[in-house]
């Protein structure tokens, strides 16, 4: 009885307190704790893709955007508004919001174009000393997890901007009922396997008319991708095409050790011999011409028997006939050479602009958007996240990890990823190089005797677009 009250006195005392500190100041407010009383400040990080649908990173988004973070000593939670963006405006629109100071604080770049756009972003270098506080992917740890080839082209002055969440390549795309129609076991590995191959699947009229295309390749303008698969003959060869410094190589001789000595060899000449000799009426390797389809489009239709492809056109052939009966193959080889493929890919930047959207709009000095970002990206390339990622995407990984679960499933997508340690690009500084190995290529199906002079027009159109 004691105790009960004591306690009433105890609280009568408490509120009469009270009640005479909001007689003399109007204004008293107890004391109360932030986690009772304040809200999480609100940010939003805009993020531009291109050919990802929203669902594809909808999960992992959910994940990323369910937690409360405390970023610069601030409760934080972040939404992040993903945007499937058109890719014939996609550089001009974000053109356009960079000069307004209004550019995405992610969006997507092809790896070719890091040298262009690495002015306006954030490496990863840069938040080192961040790494804990906003669960960044440490710096030391990227060539651990990753292929040397996969981020090596990540890199611009020694600065790493962009974490591969995928890894894409040619590779060799096949049907099945041509191939038992022709009694071909298997697809074939090496590039002089690949000769026979298409010798045998392709089927020519008394006038040498094709009326089966054996493969696709040998011209430019109707072949997807043309201009990569050239290239990536080149660089079997040895060659680079362009180095880092804007060498052009094409064409040009290079000096090989082998066992007998140095020898002198033109890679890039043999090459581009070996690929047009497919669109070459004199040649028994006759396969393809300029009056075909585009080679997609014909593979789907099941005339072309062989494409070189990225795994990315296995949705758009699924698109043109799913009852497409084919399989994917490594990319031909050359013989006792070592394993050279050719990437593709695009990855996720951060813009260096501290321009994301926060409310109350007055916390925005305490808010660095760019960290936010890459506190995103690093979520999304933890280990359980990459995967749903590439199981909606239906992708090759660019984990090491990952690519060895991958290829023990022995399916399209592990021939992909069993080719991502050997995936290069080269220094591809300007798209319109492209067009310009496209036509080349066209214009030596019309001139064949002047190969090399044509060669040395395209290198001269390449030299201005330095």
């Amino acid at each position: 009885m004691k105790k009960i009250l004591a306690i009433m006195f105890l609280t009568a005392i408490l509120f009469v307190t009270g009640y005479a500190l909001l007689m003399i100041y109007p204004d008293f407010k107890a004391p109360v704790s932030l986690s009772e009383n304040k809200k999480p400040l609100e940010v939003t990080i805009e993020f531009w893709g291109l050919w990802d649908n929203s669902d594809d990173w909808s999960e992992i988004i959910e994940k990323f955007e369910s937690e409360t973070y405390n970023f610069n000593g601030q409760e934080v939670a972040v939404s992040i508004n993903y945007t499937k963006k058109e890719f014939d405006q996609y550089e001009d629109e974000l053109a356009y919001l960079k000069q307004k100071d209004g550019e995405p604080n992610i969006f997507v770049i092809d790896s070719n174009w890091l040298e262009k756009y690495a002015g306006w972003l954030e490496s990863l270098n840069e938040n080192n000393a961040y790494a804990e506080e906003y669960g960044l992917i440490k710096y030391g740890e990227v060539t651990d997890l990753f292929p040397t080839e996969t981020i090596r082209g990540l890199f611009f002055d020694n600065k790493l901007y962009s974490i591969p969440l995928y890894s894409d390549s040619l590779a060799l795309f096949y049907n099945k009922d041509l191939f038992a129609d022709a009694e071909i076991d298997s697809p074939p590995k090496t590039w002089a396997e690949f000769k026979i191959a298409t010798k045998k699947l392709t089927d020519l009229n008394r006038k040498n008319e094709i009326i089966q295309p054996g493969a696709a390749l040998g011209c430019g303008e109707n072949i997807n991708r043309a201009s990569d698969i050239l290239a990536l003959l080149i660089m079997q060869g040895g060659a680079k095409i362009i180095d880092e410094d804007k060498n052009i190589d094409l064409g040009k001789e290079i000096e090989v050790r082998t066992l007998t000595g140095i020898e002198k060899r033109n890679p890039s000449k043999k090459a581009i011999v070996f690929y047009t000799e497919f669109s070459n009426p004199k040649k028994n390797i006759y396969t393809w011409d300029s009056e075909q389809n585009d080679s997609i489009q014909s593979f789907a239709e099941g005339k072309a028997a062989m494409i070189m492809a990225y795994n990315y056109q296995i949705k758009n052939l699924l698109v043109l006939n799913h009852n497409l009966n084919y399989g994917v193959s490594p990319m031909p080889q050359l013989e006792n050479s070592t394993v050279v493929n050719f990437a593709n890919t695009w990855t996720p930047v951060v813009s260096k602009n501290n321009n994301c959207e926060v409310y109350p709009p007055e916390a925005r000095s305490k808010v660095d958007c760019a960290k936010i970002a890459w506190s995103f990206l690093s979520f999304a390339n933890e280990k359980e996240n990459a995967k749903l990622y590439l199981a909606s995407t239906k992708k090759a990984s660019a984990r090491k990890d990952l690519i060895a679960e991958q290829i023990k499933l022995d399916n399209k997508i592990s021939v992909f990823a069993s080719q991502a340690e050997s995936a290069v690009g080269y220094h591809k500084f300007d798209d319109r190089i492209d067009v310009i190995l496209v036509e080349m290529i066209d214009e030596i199906n019309w001139d064949r005797e002047n190969l090399e002079k044509i060669i040395d027009e395209a290198v001269e159109k390449i030299e201005k677009l330095k």
